[in-house]
């Protein structure tokens, strides 16, 4: 998102000015995916058993850590979506008699918060908006919602996400309540929960438990909107999920040629050898240059290091951009990684605007 901050933007930043400009930029870098980590893509299908973990990873600079690998892929919704969190309901939780799965992803145009449901993880029906009311601090906008997570907190859920906010008229984060995991979501705050406007607002919040029960907030400064450098954030939560205690801590910066001056959408899951992965996206949204890359925390606070000088994550001529990277747990046990690509590459970047970013779903075979 620099030097024409915008244009780097992903999707979501359509109403901005200078997009066309740094689309230029995706010719001189487009050859370096050939070099990368590639990931298989399959047909949309019953979810079913990992395949073998992939070779070519590079070496990590954690001592003793190899890098995550995942299985092949699968394509298992095409409705656009963007930054997408899937949450794992198991029997019992809400009333429910079996395990399900709730999809909430970055706006489309049409709601705030996009909200699918699924039994199997592979047929989605959509359901109504999670997010229908933004807060009375935000731009009433539906084209203007990004990056959504939620979580339990004792009987209600919560849920995190970025919106413009009407008096800096940047990205900040707010949080919503509800008794059911698909709301509505209800967000009475009369200011954001994070909005660093000095470094260009906040984007993508993501929600990490160590192993004490203690929760933290992750997150990406919106530099790019301001020419200010970029860093993902963590800061503990209060016991109720709704506000933020202590002070925010940087944990990475955008210091890799891959990355062109970009880290963002933010989510950690705890490594099988001890410490924490850090999955983060980096690179030009609407190009083959966006990519997930990888580092290591020895606690959620940090310090990370990145692990290789190359994404973990890159494009495939049918799986371009593969980014909004997060993982859950199915209703038997198994870890998946999900993320959104586009099914070709588009054009530039007004024909992103007009593609949908399908959603995949591999199983990590290690971590």
């Amino acid at each position: 998102m620099q030097p024409s901050g915008d244009a780097r933007n992903r999707r979501r930043r359509w109403r901005r000015l200078a997009f066309a400009v740094a689309v230029l930029t995706v010719v001189a870098v487009a050859s370096l995916g050939a070099t990368r980590l590639r990931h298989d893509v399959a047909p949309a299908a019953a979810v079913g058993s990992a395949s073998a973990p992939r070779s070519g990873s590079p070496t990590p600079q954690a001592p003793g850590l190899g890098l995550p690998t995942l299985g092949s892929s699968q394509v298992v919704e095409t409705d656009d979506v963007g930054d997408p969190f899937v949450l794992t309901l198991p029997a019992g939780v809400d009333g429910r008699s079996h395990t399900s799965y709730v999809l909430y992803w970055t706006t489309d145009w049409n709601s705030n918060v996009p909200t699918a449901v699924s039994s199997d993880l592979v047929h989605w029906r959509r359901v109504a908006d999670s997010l229908p009311v933004l807060p009375s601090w935000a731009v009433p906008s539906t084209t203007m919602t990004w990056g959504p997570t939620v979580r339990r907190v004792g009987t209600s859920w919560v849920l995190y996400y970025s919106t413009q906010d009407a008096a800096s008229r940047l990205e900040c984060l707010g949080r919503a309540t509800a008794t059911t995991p698909t709301g509505p979501f209800t967000d009475t705050s009369t200011a954001p929960l994070v909005c660093q406007t000095a470094i260009g607002g906040d984007i993508d919040p993501s929600v990490v438990t160590d192993g004490s029960g203690v929760s933290s907030l992750l997150w990406k400064n919106d530099g790019n909107a301001n020419g200010t450098p970029v860093s993902i954030w963590q800061q503990p939560l209060a016991g109720d999920g709704l506000s933020v205690t202590g002070s925010p801590t940087p944990l990475l910066g955008a210091d890799q040629a891959w990355e062109h001056g970009i880290v963002e959408g933010p989510a950690m899951l705890a490594a099988e050898k001890g410490g924490w992965w850090l999955f983060y996206s980096g690179g030009t949204w609407q190009s083959n240059t966006y990519d997930t890359g990888v580092a290591w925390c020895p606690t959620t606070a940090g310090p990370c290091q990145k692990t290789a000088d190359a994404p973990l994550l890159a494009s495939t001529p049918t799986a371009v951009s593969p980014g909004g990277f997060d993982t859950f747990v199915d209703g038997q046990g198994k870890l998946w990684a999900s993320y959104s690509a586009f099914p070709d590459a588009p054009a530039d970047a007004r024909a992103a605007m007009a593609e949908n970013r399908v959603l995949e779903i591999s199983p990590i075979v290690s971590h």
